[in-house]
C-alpha cells in the first residue's frame, strides 16, 4: 500500500516586529512552505493528535541580529516550525 500524499500548506505566517511589504511576506510564506515540506520529507512527518491538520502552531520567537536574505530567514522559520511540530507528537 502506498503512503498517503502529504503536503504542507501554510495559510498565514504572523511576522511581528518586521516592517515588510505584503508581497515580500507572501514570498517568505512560500519559501517557508517549500523548506518545511523538504524538512518533513527528510526527517519524517509527525503524528498530529486527532487530525492530519493543524489550525494553529506557535513556534518560538526568532531574533534577527543581522541582515538576512528572505531565503535564509525562511529556512530559519521552517526549521523552527519543524522542531515545534516534532514536540507536538
Amino acid at each position: 500500500m502506498n503512503d498517503p500524499v502529504r503536503i504542507v500548506e501554510i495559510d498565514r505566517l504572523r511576522l511581528t516586529g518586521l516592517e515588510i511589504t505584503p508581497k515580500r511576506a507572501e514570498r517568505i510564506r512560500e519559501l517557508v512552505e517549500a523548506e518545511l515540506q523538504h524538512l518533513l520529507e527528510q526527517g519524517g512527518w509527525p503524528e498530529v493528535p486527532g487530525s492530519s491538520e493543524l489550525s494553529r502552531l506557535d513556534a518560538p520567537t526568532m531574533h534577527l541580529d543581522r541582515p538576512h536574505s528572505d531565503s535564509n530567514f525562511a529556512d530559519g522559520l521552517a526549521r523552527s516550525i519543524f522542531q515545534t511540530l516534532r514536540s507536538v507528537e
